[in-house]
């Protein structure tokens, strides 16, 4: 008797979904996740991008431009859910060329104090465990829920955005200014020497350009796909380097704050060897903060602690919302006495 094969049946839910997330702060891992590092078939798990997804979204701005300036490259070739980057976003588009006959400006982090990135205190577990703080678009790709106008427009979605901080800006608020910026949230206070680690793509701008990439205009977005954000990514060559340092230098110099300024990070911010120190202005982010695993109050120092991650123990600081966010660093040690924050 010949045997018949018994047909394959097929799951009746083999497609990946992505999860429900907003689309600016790192997911809320304040329920951990399954961990999958002693599953031996790696294959059966399930796959958030296929394989061709990243390659088939740069296609439409590979080769726009061929400059001098090389294009920074991403670390991730494929989705890594340790690093919580589910669709990868490729290498950063290259600066736009110098403008022929004009000074050219060198990034100046003489004038730096820090930059500055706003969160919740619950999402900031889940961004220490994956090293580095990520775009929207690269953990939710294409067809991600992008709640504001801003996240279409070429930076918003495919950038993580911090704030600069210059060492004379003393009315600079401990609880920040503008998106991020409350008492229910927690300022990542970050070295500025992240803009010189190599391959770090970045863009600058001393005022909100609601999404828009620095050195683009609305013109500049004709013809470009208005449901892919990714497609969108030929913005990012808009700006000159010399424009790019220039927006920085002048964000940090003198006294007066620009509130509204923003740095424009390609895909991710690595945390290593630039997460520096927490701030907080409210007595239950502190407290979030330090029911996280590890963490530990400082004896006799009401209001502050420490969280751990890799071999670094991260000062947290307790301040009041309206004080100077300079005096708080320099109080905490986070800050050398010129208000540096390396």
């Amino acid at each position: 008797m010949t045997r018949i094969p018994k047909p394959v049946s097929t799951p009746a839910n083999s497609r990946y979904n992505a999860r429900p997330e907003g689309p600016r702060p790192p997911p809320n891992l304040s329920t951990p996740l399954p961990d999958t590092s002693n599953v031996v078939n790696q294959s059966k798990l399930p796959r958030p991008v296929p394989a061709n997804r990243t390659q088939t979204a740069l296609q439409s701005h590979q080769g726009v431009s061929t400059f001098n300036t090389p294009a920074t490259s991403s670390t991730q070739a494929v989705g890594n859910s340790n690093t919580g980057v589910n669709h990868p976003q490729g290498p950063c588009p290259p600066l736009a060329p110098p403008a022929a006959g004009r000074p050219q400006a060198a990034l100046n982090l003489s004038n730096a104090s820090c930059l500055t990135h706003g969160m919740a205190p619950e999402h900031v577990q889940g961004a220490l465990q994956q090293g580095q703080l990520n775009s929207a678009y690269s953990r939710l790709g294409q067809n991600g829920n992008y709640s504001r106008e801003a996240d279409k427009n070429g930076g918003g979605a495919l950038a993580v955005y911090t704030r600069a901080v210059g060492t004379q800006q003393t009315s600079w608020k401990s609880q920040g200014h503008g998106v991020g910026s409350n008492d229910s949230k927690v300022q990542m206070i970050l070295s500025p020497n992240v803009l010189q680690t190599p391959n770090h793509g970045w863009r600058a701008s001393s005022t909100d350009n609601m999404g828009k990439v620095p050195g683009s205009t609305t013109a500049h977005q004709a013809g470009l796909p208005s449901n892919d954000p990714l497609g969108r990514a030929p913005l990012w060559s808009r700006q000159t380097e010399s424009g790019r340092n220039r927006a920085f230098n002048d964000t940090v110099n003198g006294r007066p704050i620009q509130a509204n300024n923003e740095q424009l990070h390609w895909e991710k911010v690595p945390l290593q060897g630039n997460l520096k120190g927490m701030v907080v202005t409210s007595q239950a982010s502190f407290d979030t903060l330090m029911g996280m695993n590890g963490a530990q109050r400082t004896a006799g120092a009401a209001g502050r602690g420490t969280v751990p991650f890799g071999t670094q123990q991260v000062p947290v600081v307790l301040a009041q919302g309206n004080s100077s966010l300079l005096s708080t660093l320099k109080d905490a040690g986070i800050a050398d006495t010129n208000g540096r924050v390396r």
